[in-house]
């Protein structure tokens, strides 16, 4: 919860510094745990910074050089993320409902080997120089105020953040809302990936400014956080089947089987989805 009185820059760095205490809270989670909620938690901090860097971009433009590590960091974290979905959610889903289909558990302990490699890797980054130059650069960057030399409109930084709270939300509603009204029929996956990004990012908005009388967006919360729930398992099955090609050769004849399962669930979860969206549209139709 954001309080009363904050400038723009000073909503910012307070956002920035609680999404960056969610993944130091969750390293010793991620490298002396199984747990996979701890890589999705971390991953969950650093989406929310992301989310933040660019929702700000327009007064508050990110380095290079940090810019570039976060990418290389969440490549990292999700690619295990997705591995440990596959094998700890994906497939046991899957076993369960198709309980007479030999093979599935070699196909769980296959795809827990390879999160298992990737957790390791994880690991591995979170322990290394570039990992901590990283926190320590992004902590110096907010704390001297780093981006004020490079700023577009520096002369913004000190307006009060619930003015600009609603502009902000204004435009990632009607981003989403163009998405939606672009979308091919048949869309394919990477356009379905596309929105679920924009969908993520107006309800990560929508939660830094609730706490603002102004914080309104074109449907409701609980219509945005199931259209991202949804979308998000669709991109679990889509990233799933992918991931299946990875596995062991042996596994072949279950893990096709698995891969045709979970893309009987997308086209299932494409109608659901599709039901939610006019909600979020805003202004006539994209010509």
């Amino acid at each position: 919860m954001l309080p009363a009185g904050l400038d723009l820059e000073g909503g910012f760095a307070l956002i920035a510094r609680h999404c960056l205490r969610q993944i130091r809270a969750n390293e010793a989670g991620l490298k002396f745990s199984s747990d996979p909620e701890f890589v999705h938690q971390i991953r969950v901090g650093l989406r929310r910074l992301r989310s933040a860097l660019s929702l700000f971009k327009p007064w508050i433009p990110l380095p290079q050089a940090l810019a570039h590590d976060l990418r290389w960091l969440g490549q990292r974290l999700g690619a295990v993320r997705d591995a440990e979905v596959l094998a700890h959610t994906t497939l046991p889903a899957l076993a369960l409902a198709c309980a007479g289909v030999e093979d599935l558990g070699k196909l769980q302990d296959a795809a827990a080997g390879l999160a298992q490699k990737r957790r390791r890797k994880a690991v591995q980054a979170l322990d290394s120089e570039r990992y901590q130059g990283l926190l320590i650069g992004l902590q110096r960057w907010l704390k001297r105020r780093g981006w004020r030399a490079e700023s577009p409109r520096p002369e913004e930084l000190g307006m009060p953040l619930e003015d600009a709270a609603q502009a902000m939300l204004t435009l990632r509603s009607q981003k989403l809302s163009q998405q939606i009204q672009s979308l091919p029929d048949p869309a394919r996956a990477e356009e379905w990936h596309r929105l679920r990004i924009a969908v993520k990012k107006l309800r990560y908005a929508h939660g830094f400014f609730q706490s603002f009388a102004i914080a309104r967006i074109a449907g409701q919360p609980t219509q945005l956080s199931a259209l991202q729930d949804l979308l998000g398992q669709f991109n679990d099955a889509d990233v799933g089947r992918e991931l299946l090609l990875h596995l062991d050769p042996k596994q072949g004849r279950p893990a096709a089987f698995a891969s045709g399962a979970l893309w009987a669930q997308s086209q299932q979860r494409i109608h659901m989805v599709t039901a939610l969206l006019p909600a979020f549209v805003t202004g006539p139709p994209a010509p």
